[in-house]
């Protein structure tokens, strides 16, 4: 090998040799990529302008994807609001011929009966009943009907129910019940109010045929401070419909009596009736009802003509009144019946 000599011009051919395998190399491999330039080797400019352009067209491709799918979701909205049109065009269908079908009956069933002594001119007849009962009062003409005629005083109803009590005392244990007893007091021995253990606290309430009447200390607003549509008359504020509120007072100044009681229950009874007017209730016991009273020391209820009387509370309250025998704190009833 020793013995092998180069020139200067063989050695510039291997040298031009060299750099076309190089070339060769460099075409190769940007044919397999597709890139001009590989890496910031070959050309940092361009490498670094074509790696940006890149990312560019990749957020494009993002971009385009997302646009992509909203075209679909407006699609998916459109076939909605196809399917809603043709649900309408079909319940304008159903309507047009529901207006357009004949409206027809068919009997299912006859159903008669024969009213005695009517007339094609009067089909009340000459029927009578034995028993009837009624909330209210009726009047009758007396002219048609019937083989009595009523009078213009005349009531359709039961017979007022009425229920007297034992007699009870104040709590002092001697004095006699009457309607001036205060139900509550300094302390339940005196003789103007009523034993402690029957003394109403705030809060507590009776229930009278289905009304309400609710215990509240302190005294009883003015007429300027009651809600719109109730009324204030002495110890008491109604609401005109049979539920009232009984102000106590305070145990040094004592105010609700037990007459006040029995006023708030005629009232839930409607023996009793308020006409409010501007936050003032005026009570009128109502026509051919008889009021709630106290004598002798015994309570008597009365119910009205029309209902039944049902009162439900405190037993020690209602047996301070004579009402029960059931003692405690717990509820007891007192039911007068019409006859």
């Amino acid at each position: 090998m020793s013995g092998i000599v180069l020139s200067a011009s063989v050695r510039q051919n291997l040298l031009s040799l060299q750099s076309t395998a190089d070339l060769l190399a460099t075409t190769q491999n940007r044919l397999s990529t597709g890139k001009s330039v590989n890496s910031a080797l070959d050309n940092p400019t361009n490498f670094f302008t074509a790696q940006s352009l890149d990312n560019r067209a990749s957020d494009i491709n993002n971009l385009l994807d997302g646009i992509a799918n909203g075209v679909q979701v407006l699609q998916a909205a459109n076939t909605g609001i196809t399917s809603l049109q043709k649900l309408i065009d079909s319940a304008k269908s159903i309507a047009n011929q529901a207006l357009q079908t004949t409206v027809g009956y068919s009997t299912k069933s006859n159903v008669s009966a024969t009213i005695s002594g009517a007339t094609a001119a009067d089909l009340r007849g000459t029927t009578s009943f034995a028993s009837a009962t009624a909330s209210s009062n009726v009047v009758f003409s007396g002219a048609a009907g019937g083989t009595t005629a009523a009078s213009g005083t005349t009531t359709l109803g039961a017979t007022i129910g009425t229920f007297t009590g034992t007699a009870g005392t104040a709590g002092d244990g001697t004095t006699a019940l009457t309607g001036a007893i205060t139900l509550i007091a300094t302390n339940g021995t005196t003789a103007t109010g009523l034993a402690s253990n029957a003394q109403p606290a705030d809060g507590d309430t009776l229930t009278v045929n289905g009304k309400t009447i609710t215990f509240r200390s302190g005294s009883a607003p003015a007429s300027t401070g009651v809600a719109s549509g109730s009324g204030v008359s002495g110890n008491l504020v109604t609401d005109g419909n049979g539920n009232s509120t009984v102000y106590l007072g305070t145990a040094g100044t004592p105010a609700a009596t037990v007459s006040d009681l029995l006023t708030a229950v005629d009232l839930a009874s409607g023996v009793k009736t308020a006409s409010i007017t501007a936050g003032a209730a005026t009570l009128a016991t109502s026509f051919n009802q008889t009021a709630s009273s106290v004598g002798g020391g015994a309570v008597t209820l009365k119910s009205s003509t029309g209902a039944d009387l049902s009162v439900t509370g405190k037993a020690d309250l209602l047996k301070s009144l004579g009402l029960t025998t059931s003692v405690g704190g717990g509820n007891a009833t007192v039911s007068v019946n019409r006859t």
